[in-house]
């Protein structure tokens, strides 16, 4: 008898830690230690400080301090092209909607950038609470910029701007109980990017400080949390989605070149 109970902890117990690994493994969509492929670039992108993607093999890029847009070509591995679109400034992220490049600051200012005529606008996202922003998505379910706060006042708080109705408001605030402890940096969690996965809208944050994406539903609920390696990510500040939702991460060069890194969306771990 005695045999036999311990037989069925056993069994039990196996069966708890398959089902515990097959739920954590679906959690996870990218292998972010496998690479398709990981580029280093030319040093007019050393301080890349965000990417979008914007056409079959390429991404457009800005680099911090610099008023200028590189189109990066990972097939070619090169910078097929540069756009001037300002005069130098703080620039932190970008993302490519529709023909418009959206170039944000680190204060908020959003510079709306038509690559196709050359003409632009300014949007004024500036908030006397946050001190500093460093993400820029878009989000399609409701046509709005997506602007992540690195330093605010309070929680860290992910804000949404409405491209039809112009409109700012708070869309959701990160709690320290969503962050997971880990390596150096602990619970610390400063955004650098962000992006919208395009096959299930989840909100995906990237944090230099803090070495980790965490990945948030619509509502702001946590769902997974990757973290990163620091000698393949030294400073990851950009992040984006293919439409076929492989995802693209750049990081800066700190006392190397930058990188971007390719991983590959599989379906089959979601």
């Amino acid at each position: 008898m005695v045999v036999f109970f311990v037989l069925v902890l056993l069994v039990s117990g196996f069966f708890l830690i398959f089902f515990f690994n097959k739920k954590s493994k679906k959690q996870s969509e990218y292998e972010l230690e496998k690479p398709v492929f990981q580029q280093y670039l030319s040093k007019n992108l050393k301080e890349i400080s965000g990417i979008s993607y914007y056409a079959d093999n390429q991404v457009l890029c800005v680099n911090d301090e610099i008023g200028k847009l590189f189109i990066y070509d990972f097939k070619k591995e090169e910078i097929t092209d540069t756009l001037d679109f300002s005069s130098d400034g703080d620039y932190e992220a970008i993302e490519y909607i529709n023909g418009i490049a959206y170039v944000m600051e680190s204060n908020g200012l959003i510079t709306a950038f038509n690559i196709e005529n050359n003409t632009k606008e300014t949007i004024d996202c500036r908030l006397p609470t946050v001190k500093e922003y460093e993400g820029l998505g878009f989000d399609k379910t409701t046509n709005s910029l997506l602007l992540a706060a690195k330093e605010m006042e309070g929680r860290k708080a992910v804000f949404s701007y409405n491209l039809n109705s112009k409109k700012l408001n708070e869309k959701f605030r990160i709690s320290k109980d969503d962050i997971n402890k880990y390596g150096k940096d602990g619970k610390d969690f400063k955004p650098s990017g962000i992006a919208v996965h395009p096959f299930t809208n989840d909100i995906y944050i990237l944090a230099s400080v803090g070495k980790k994406i965490i990945v948030f539903d619509q509502n702001g609920i946590k769902k997974h949390q990757y973290n990163l390696d620091d000698d393949q990510f030294p400073q990851p500040e950009g992040i984006c989605f293919t439409p076929s939702a492989d995802l693209i991460i750049a990081s800066e060069g700190k006392n190397h070149l930058a990188s971007i890194s390719y991983f590959k969306y599989s379906s089959k771990n979601i």
